[in-house]
């Protein structure tokens, strides 16, 4: 039996586009292979960050960019297809507006989960594993703005909720209780968790590399300089500046300049806690809100499936 999805690829006049939405590790995958799209041209960073022959091979912010290269020119040349995304952030939006404007036709299925089912899931993926931040930042600016979304596309949206079944409730009812303590809670808590699973750190991280010769000279560099070597962050900060002017002059850059280094990465970081912060907040607010919590109204597959479907006929 032909699918109605199979139909929509002989129109082209009115084009259209489902869009796969919600955070890094909440089952948007597993949902999507659920679902009778096979017949539409999909796009998704994993397809460039998962292939280790492509020159984007674990680099989730290239993959990112040449997604939305990609996508640009699916939606210029009046295409349809199947867009994985996070829905998160203002280049999301511009395309999605680009989409709307250009009489695009568009299904949004949200994939929900509680941000613990996020973070958790996303370090037991020990090959692609997203920094802490853009766990809990993706997943707040990409469910904020369900509401928006449920108005834009005039209901054209399905909510599935995934508690990966079950696996992570303990989690989440210690996340809960010590998001009631507000961000210093939630914050101790992440902390005692990342101690007991060694979750918190992201594969996508890429230390600065060093010939013997080069690393020689680093370590004389720096026999004036304090700064916190055990933190990675820091460390890469302080041997980019170094390696920049070595490989380019032959010569260290000098103590101001490395100590000038390290004040500016902790001025940065300061910058990064203070937004980190922010967003756990926005995070707890979210999770009590009663507001939010209507907002999520699960459909079950088959019927995402059957809605999805009816739109494409």
């Amino acid at each position: 039996m032909i699918k109605l999805s199979d139909l929509i690829l002989e129109q082209s006049d009115r084009p259209k586009a489902v869009i796969m939405a919600g955070g890094g590790g909440v089952g948007k995958s597993y949902l999507l292979n659920q679902l009778s799209l096979d017949s539409l041209q999909q796009y998704n960073p994993d397809k460039y960050v998962e292939d280790p022959d492509h020159p984007y091979y674990n680099k989730l912010g290239p993959a990112s960019n040449q997604v939305a290269k990609d996508v640009a020119a699916a939606t210029g040349d009046k295409q349809s297809f199947v867009w994985d995304t996070t829905a998160s952030g203002t280049r999301f939006m511009s395309q999605l507006e680009t989409m709307m404007s250009s009489g695009y036709d568009i299904y949004m299925v949200m994939v929900y989960a509680h941000p613990m089912i996020s973070y958790a899931a996303n370090f037991e993926r020990s090959e692609r594993s997203l920094p802490s931040v853009a766990v809990f930042s993706t997943w707040r600016n990409a469910y904020q703005l369900i509401g928006e979304y449920q108005e834009k596309l005039k209901g054209n949206l399905s909510i599935y909720v995934s508690d990966r079944g079950g696996k992570y409730s303990k989690e989440v009812e210690d996340f809960n209780k010590a998001a009631e303590a507000g961000v210093d809670g939630i914050k101790e808590y992440l902390t005692a968790y990342n101690e007991e699973t060694g979750a918190g750190k992201s594969t996508f991280f890429k230390p600065v590399e060093m010939s013997k010769e080069e690393e020689t000279a680093f370590n004389q560099a720096i026999q004036n300089v304090e700064f916190d070597n055990n933190n990675r962050s820091e460390d890469k900060a302080v041997k980019t500046v170094f390696l920049k002017a070595f490989q380019k002059n032959g010569v260290s850059p000098g103590d101001d300049k490395l100590k000038a280094a390290v004040k500016k990465y902790r001025e940065n970081k300061e910058k990064s806690d203070q937004k980190n912060n922010d967003i756990l907040e926005n995070i707890a607010e979210m999770l009590f809100s009663p507001t939010f919590q209507e907002l999520l109204k699960h459909s079950e597959v088959g019927e995402i499936d059957r809605n999805v479907q009816a739109f494409l006929a």
